[in-house]
């Protein structure tokens, strides 16, 4: 004799009840565990010494004074360079340089390319001291001509390199000239603060004031 099983519906019963069973453990526990919490403690009383709040006898406050700044150090005096002084050469000096001009015009042309020094780095460049300017009036113009000057360890100029020109060859070696014998230098030193040969650039004006500080 066969008997006719329901196990689809038993199935399904079986998983509603699971599923309600689930959903009231979900939504209860939490409740009643929230219900069995232990109330907030309440936070305890801080005592304050009324004393501290005073502060200390002036006695103690005057002994904890902080002690008195040191003086300020006396300032350094800086070195101050030497300064540049721009006269004007007189006319008869002027007269004498363009006598030589005219003489040397003619003669061979020196070989006067400024080369570099033997290898050592500058370790301080060198100063003008003295900055000649000729006389108003020398020349029919106005202009200015860049004369580039190697200068010796003793300050001495040894040659000297038209590096901007006039476009008129007088007045270039005029300018060279008033380098050579009037202006003073500073040699530059090397690494070791040994004097040193080197170039120094010597704008000269003809007729107009320095458009730059000369250094």
């Amino acid at each position: 004799m066969r008997y006719q099983t329901h196990w689809r519906l038993a199935f399904l019963l079986a998983f509603f009840f699971h599923l309600v069973g689930w959903l009231l453990l979900m939504v209860v526990v939490p409740h009643v565990f929230r219900m069995l919490e232990p109330p907030p403690q309440e936070t305890p009383m801080e005592w304050i010494d009324v004393a501290d709040d005073m502060g200390a006898p002036e006695e103690d406050q005057q002994e904890e004074q902080p002690p008195p700044p040191p003086p300020p150090s006396e300032p350094v005096a800086v070195e101050e360079e030497p300064a540049v002084v721009e006269a004007e050469v007189p006319e008869e000096a002027i007269t004498e340089i363009m006598k030589e001009v005219e003489e040397t015009k003619d003669a061979p042309k020196e070989d006067n390319v400024l080369r570099s020094g033997e290898g050592k780095q500058i370790g301080q460049p060198g100063k003008i001291l003295h900055a000649e300017q000729p006389a108003y009036g020398v020349i029919p113009l106005k202009l200015s001509i860049a004369v580039s000057a190697r200068i010796g360890t003793d300050g001495k100029v040894i040659r000297t390199k038209v590096q901007r020109t006039s476009g008129n060859a007088l007045y270039d070696r005029l300018a060279m000239r008033i380098v050579e014998k009037y202006w003073k230098f500073e040699p530059a030193k090397d690494m070791n603060g040994q004097p040193m040969e080197s170039d120094m650039q010597c704008p000269v004006y003809f007729n107009m004031k320095p458009t730059r500080k000369i250094k």
